[in-house]
């Protein structure tokens, strides 16, 4: 399997670690190809596997721009050093102990959490169907000694006033809101109208400045059941969140509120 497959069937997850290993494999594969039309093909081809993350395409201009293997380092050591600085500015949110709600898996919310386990009492991390990317959250969190609750997506409602605040990730920022893991847009609702705050926590890479957005649809086969023959099934990847419905976006610049940090 090449890594664009890799990539599209979801072997690698997570907006920054798709980047990150686009990056890394970007650099071995001009180490034997060059920066020639075999390099640009292979930046197309990332690119078509994960349409959706902004993240990979804000990378993918940087190089356009300087098609060096230095320069390919530069956007891995920032990237690492602004997963750093948000999981510190994190920190500003934490007056005491608290519990957090978080949907999917986000390396930047694992890594805020992480900084700031001694004030967390407790996560509650929703399973995140159909691929179950809470369970990755969890183990992660458990590793570092946290304590965890995991919850079927459907009852958020039940456990939204066990939370003092969510923390959901980001796989664009945009004018019309925020996209991420679908499911974060009826969390944010349930969140707002139980007054919880909701605070996205992300990277300046993640601003999306293009002027449409393909939202992925997976395939089928992930959620079908055998006895459903003849029903028309969809299974999107991601939703968008209205900016209403968010308290504030913590990136390596600070915390902000999104029409500031979205212009």
């Amino acid at each position: 399997m090449d890594f664009a497959s890799r990539l599209r069937t979801m072997k690698v997850q997570g907006a920054t670690n798709i980047t990150l290993e686009s990056m890394r494999h970007l650099k071995t594969f001009s180490e034997k190809n060059g920066f020639g039309k075999k390099f640009d093909a292979e930046c197309r081809k990332l690119i078509a596997a994960r349409p959706t993350a902004v993240v990979l395409h804000n990378a993918m201009e940087r190089v356009k721009k300087e098609k060096t293997r230095k320069n390919i380092d530069c956007i891995i050591n920032d990237l690492a050093e602004a997963k750093e600085n948000a999981a510190r500015n994190s920190g500003r949110i934490f007056s005491k102990r608290k519990t957090v709600l978080t949907h999917c898996h986000s390396s930047y919310v694992v890594a805020s959490l992480v900084k700031n386990k001694s004030k967390i009492k407790e996560v509650i991390v929703t399973e995140t169907r159909p691929r179950y990317q809470g369970v990755i959250t969890a183990k992660e969190l458990l590793a570092k000694k946290i304590k965890v609750s995991f919850i079927v997506d459907s009852a958020i409602s039940d456990f939204i006033g066990e939370c003092d605040v969510v923390f959901v990730g980001a796989d664009a920022l945009r004018k019309e809101g925020l996209v991420n893991k679908v499911g974060t847009h009826p969390l944010a609702v349930v969140a707002k109208e139980n007054h919880k705050p909701l605070y996205v926590v992300t990277s300046t890479f993640a601003i999306d400045k293009r002027k449409k957005i393909f939202m992925e649809e997976r395939q089928a086969s992930e959620l079908a059941h055998k006895n459903l023959k003849g029903a028309k099934i969809y299974n999107p990847a991601f939703d968008i969140t209205p900016w209403k419905y968010v308290t504030g976006v913590i990136t390596e610049k600070g915390i902000s509120k999104p029409k500031k940090l979205i212009k």
